[in-house]
């Protein structure tokens, strides 16, 4: 029977190591389709750690690595292998224990955002591209964007738009001020949202492989432990004494952390509305009516839901068990 089941073991973890390797290479080939291989890339490793334990899912992945390595490049295997390759297998193990699904998220996005690290980190230290360097390549690129407006005629007077090249230069460089400001923030957001979507995908095919392990629950009673409105506050006080005190440093900190709390407490306020509607509102023509009304005022739904989610972190609206 050991034999048996190790046969098996072998037999999967070199099949989910070649489906792997040939996602590694098509995200690499076909770059278009690099954020959707992004986010299922480690799926067939999840499966055969959650199936056969780590020692086969970390066999699988080096020789998906070493696939990627003699068909692509050397260093693109490397730097697949390091971004994805722990998360894949923290999710398998995670799934195989029965651990809940708040606690591997949580490791996970940690997982991620430091493998993400590590990648710049390396190609930092290979090519430095820094992103001194990178900003420099965003305003070298508002000239040439300028003088394609203008052939455009879009400063003509005919265009009747209303505005200036000098006032688009101006909106442009501003952008890129506030692009760079935000490098930090926007890196540990995709890092969250690859955490996110590879552990939601993995469940919904280890689900469809008749594979028992803990879910989600359901959309109407996601959560956030209370003490993270800890972060949002601290990031908008560092906001506020750094602009008050021309502290540059200290406010572009708080500007990223409250950025990076944006989209959670959109997703948490959101989820919020998702129970109440549920509760209240059973009618599907009232539902669509409310979100057709929430579409026509998008701006003011946005930071009404946000604060939904930061009070419900103090106030529990949905009174939920704390996490």
């Amino acid at each position: 029977m050991n034999n048996s089941l190790r046969t098996q073991a072998m037999a999967e973890g070199a099949l989910m190591a070649a489906i792997t390797a040939i996602l590694g290479l098509a995200g690499i080939y076909l770059p278009f389709i690099r954020i959707f291989t992004d986010m299922i890339w480690t799926i067939p490793i999840v499966i055969v750690t959650t199936r056969h334990g780590l020692t086969a899912g970390a066999v699988s992945l080096g020789v998906a690595g070493l696939l990627i390595f003699a068909l692509a490049h050397p260093l693109q295997a490397v730097f697949l292998i390091l971004q994805f390759g722990a998360l894949a297998l923290f999710y398998g193990c995670a799934f195989k224990k029965g651990i809940k699904p708040s606690f591997t998220l949580l490791v996970g996005t940690g997982v991620a955002v430091l493998s993400l690290l590590l990648v710049i980190l390396l190609m930092l230290g290979l090519f430095g591209a820094d992103v001194i360097n990178i900003t420099k390549q965003m305003q070298a690129s508002i000239e040439p964007t300028l003088q394609l407006y203008d052939k455009l005629g879009f400063f003509s007077e005919s265009a009747q738009t209303g505005l200036t090249e000098e006032m688009v230069r101006q909106i442009l460089e501003s952008f890129v001020y506030t692009i760079t400001l935000l490098v930090p923030a926007l890196i540990t957001l995709w890092a969250l949202t690859t955490a996110f979507l590879n552990y939601v995908i993995a469940q919904v095919v280890l689900l469809r492989l008749k594979i028992s392990i803990p879910v989600l629950p359901p959309f109407s009673q996601w959560r956030l432990p209370w003490w993270t409105v800890w972060g949002f506050i601290f990031g908008f006080a560092a906001y506020l004494v750094g602009n008050n005190l021309a502290v540059s440093t200290v406010s572009q900190v708080g500007l990223n952390i409250m950025l990076l709390y944006a989209p959670l407490l959109f997703v948490l306020g959101l989820s919020v509305v998702s129970f109440f509607m549920g509760k209240f509102f059973s009618s599907v023509w009232v539902r669509i009516i409310i979100v057709i009304i929430a579409v026509f005022f998008l701006q003011f739904v946005l930071i009404a839901l946000m604060s939904v989610g930061l009070l419900d972190l103090l106030f529990n609206y949905r009174h939920l068990s704390r996490c």
